[in-house]
């Protein structure tokens, strides 16, 4: 992931195992159909692997300036939706343990990331990138397909976007 924390934030908040900010509420929703209805959040627990392929198919968007920045690593990354305490949430936790998590909305078949829960602790471009970014999701018995509509960060792209299997 793309780390553009500056190093007294860092020192501050040093990123604890598997903490990614939010609530201690957040939590996949009960086992059951992970959308149901119209418009319902595809709630719980997936995974999938990132490839060298899915780092370099945005490497014309990556911007590695940044004295803290590094590129996404391939590996088994993990990816949360749950209901927090005030919004929902989506965390995705890389091979390297680093959690990432960000407010979300939803609308019928998409997801819109709003901001980080908190960029000191991980942020995929860094919180002075605006955060923003919307994906279209397709979910079935065992899985959640997510395609970005807009996404102007390579680093989220290269990982949240692809079929993630139900854990």
């Amino acid at each position: 992931m793309t780390h553009r924390v500056p190093t007294f934030i860092v020192a501050a908040a040093l990123v604890t195992g598997g903490c990614g900010g939010g609530s201690s509420t957040d939590k996949p929703a009960s086992s059951g159909s992970p959308a149901t209805k119209a418009g319902a959040a595809p709630y719980g627990l997936y995974v999938r692997t990132v490839t060298k392929q899915d780092i370099a198919r945005t490497a014309k968007l990556r911007d590695e300036h940044g004295p803290h920045q590094s590129t996404p690593g391939a590996g088994r990354y993990r990816l949360v939706i749950a209901k927090g305490a005030g919004q929902d949430v989506i965390k995705v936790t890389g091979p390297d343990g680093l959690t990432i998590g960000m407010d979300m909305d939803v609308d019928p078949g998409s997801l819109r990331l709003t901001s980080y829960v908190d960029p000191a602790k991980g942020a995929f471009c860094g919180p002075e990138i605006a955060a923003q970014a919307s994906y279209a999701f397709k979910v079935a018995a065992s899985s959640l397909q997510l395609q970005p509509h807009n996404d102007p960060c390579a680093d989220r792209d290269s990982v949240v976007t692809g079929t993630w299997a139900k854990s």
